[in-house]
């Protein structure tokens, strides 16, 4: 389960924790960040809050990825939270839009 006190970064995050398959909680807090986001590898994750709109969403996304990579074996690959983090938004979007 995904717990964040802002309901639209829940609604993202909520959407990336069931496509990822992930199992354990994650903690999302929106706060003063100097870069995007950040995952630890208890499930806290940290995202700036001088994000919004789609740049808000991607690194959600990102930072998702990693809770993943940490569920699955412990360590965060940055190549595949790149990769995969504007194919989860967009198809984030997409469900939105239907």
């Amino acid at each position: 389960m995904v717990h964040c006190e802002d309901a639209h970064v829940l609604d993202i995050a909520s959407y990336c924790y069931v496509a990822l398959g992930l199992k354990e909680d994650i903690f999302v807090e929106v706060m003063p960040l100097e870069v995007h986001g950040y995952c630890y590898s208890d499930g806290d994750v940290e995202i700036s809050d001088k994000l919004e709109g789609k740049e808000l969403g991607i690194a959600i996304c990102h930072e998702l990825t990693h809770c993943a990579q940490f569920e699955a074996n412990g360590v965060s690959n940055e190549e595949e939270a790149y990769r995969l983090e504007e194919v989860l938004y967009e198809e984030y979007i997409n469900e939105k839009n239907n």
